[in-house]
């Protein structure tokens, strides 16, 4: 028997529960509507996967990005740095709406309103965003008023690096940026269902070890990218505190999250994952 034969076999067989009509019960002609099935809880108003609340999140993120996109070309076209910061919430709202659609789309039965990471991250994680726009908005402020004038130095890299002129540094940031969420994406696209934002402890029936795609020649893509994104969105704006405050915060906790599950996937695909292991970096400075 074929899968579609047996598929209308078994929908043959569901008996679904009648209501009697008001027809029926004025004994009038028999007529018959199926009852609905119950509605899962957690999709209600105030349940993890809500539905008003997902289309609400995607809406603002959505016009964030569009209306942050557009005053930033207004403000570059008329020749200001300020178009920066307008650049970098059209950036954090692109990311966050990504990691909830991916998710949506290659693994739904994990989509959730946490799946938008806007607040599951924790108070660090705003900290540090709004951080970095106050750093970038004083030091705009301070130029503007001829104060401190070392600080028309240009963003620049540690020493040992050679010197670009500003606009390159404006490209670096974009190509970070850019490379930071493509591989984000991809990774959690090739990994599907056995992606998720939550270190797991228990190996599920469905949990595989992806060495496929953007998983073959790196170990961690989802942190690659997260990580040089965050330090991208840093060199976008010009700012010298947060771009090091940002890497040793990043570099910190992934070192310590990488260490954590690898225990986890050791333990879940043994001797593979090792070999795995062995031969696929991670390509964030000093973490193997």
């Amino acid at each position: 028997m074929s899968n579609s034969d047996r598929d209308s076999a078994h929908a043959s067989d569901i008996s679904w529960p009648l209501e009697r009509t008001e027809n029926q019960q004025n004994g009038g002609p028999r007529t018959s509507t199926p009852a609905l099935p119950s509605l899962d809880p957690s999709f209600t108003v105030g349940g993890p996967k809500a539905l008003s609340s997902i289309s609400s999140r995607a809406f603002f993120l959505g016009v964030a990005f569009g209306i942050m996109s557009i005053i930033a070309v207004e403000l570059a076209y008329l020749g200001t740095p300020f178009w920066r910061a307008p650049c970098f919430i059209a950036t954090l709202s692109i990311f966050h709406f990504l990691e909830f659609y991916t998710t949506a789309r290659y693994n739904p039965a994990d989509a959730k309103l946490s799946s938008f990471l806007l607040s599951s991250n924790g108070s660090a994680y705003n900290i540090a965003h709004t951080s970095a726009l106050i750093e970038f908005s004083t030091r705009q402020w301070l130029l503007s008023n001829r104060r401190l004038p070392w600080l028309k130095m240009p963003f620049q890299l540690p020493t040992f690096l050679p010197a670009l002129p500003p606009e390159w540094y404006l490209v670096l940031g974009f190509m970070l940026v850019a490379v930071g969420q493509g591989v984000r994406t991809a990774a959690m696209v090739e990994a599907g269902k056995s992606f998720n934002h939550i270190v797991q402890s228990r190996k599920r029936d469905d949990h595989v070890l992806i060495k496929s795609g953007i998983y073959r020649i790196l170990r961690h893509p989802s942190y690659f990218g997260f990580f040089w994104w965050g330090l991208g969105t840093q060199v976008l704006l010009g700012n010298h505190i947060c771009f090091w405050a940002y890497t040793a915060i990043l570099w910190k906790f992934f070192a310590s999250r990488i260490m954590k599950e690898e225990k986890f996937l050791v333990k879940f695909f043994g001797q593979d994952y090792v070999q795995y292991r062995e031969r696929t970096p991670v390509l964030i400075p000093f973490i193997r």
